[in-house]
């Protein structure tokens, strides 16, 4: 049987363990995630709507606002799909919809230097799909705002 006292210390222990493994998680993970926005495209297109120019726009003055700031290291412009077509396919559209999204915002002042991009197609689904199956919320390009330290 644990005495009252020992029971206490071992409580204490407990709760200094739990503070440095939170202070541990904490210290590993960013205080607020990136600032983002999400473009869509239609079905085996890459080309922008009228919708997507005015989210890009916005991004762009956000990128803009962060560069005279200097709160902003990078932007990585990242473009997905949905699982209808073939890895292949599906990995080539995502790379011409982030690349459409990058030379809008080089249109809009943004340098092309500041600007990564890469296509993940089928990987990273907004909304879990089986293969082959259209969905509008997985055709999309995310422009994400990295701060310095992200």
């Amino acid at each position: 049987m644990v005495s009252g006292m020992e029971w206490l210390r071992r409580l204490a222990a407990a709760a200094v363990v739990t503070v440095l493994l939170a202070g541990a998680a904490s210290a590993q993970q960013p205080a607020t995630p990136p600032q983002s926005y999400v473009v869509y495209f239609d079905f085996g297109s890459s080309k922008l709507s009228a919708l997507a120019r005015p989210v890009i726009a916005e991004a762009a003055a956000a990128i803009r606002r962060g560069q005279q700031g200097k709160s902003l290291s990078h932007v990585k412009v990242i473009g997905y799909s949905d699982t209808a077509g073939t890895d292949e396919s599906a990995d080539r559209i995502s790379r011409q919809r982030a690349d459409a999204v990058r030379a809008e915002l080089v249109r809009e002042g943004i340098g092309g230097d500041f600007v990564t991009t890469e296509g993940r197609g089928k990987r990273e689904l907004a909304v879990p799909t089986k293969d082959h199956v259209r969905n509008p919320r997985n055709r999309r390009v995310r422009i994400m705002l990295y701060r310095p330290g992200d």
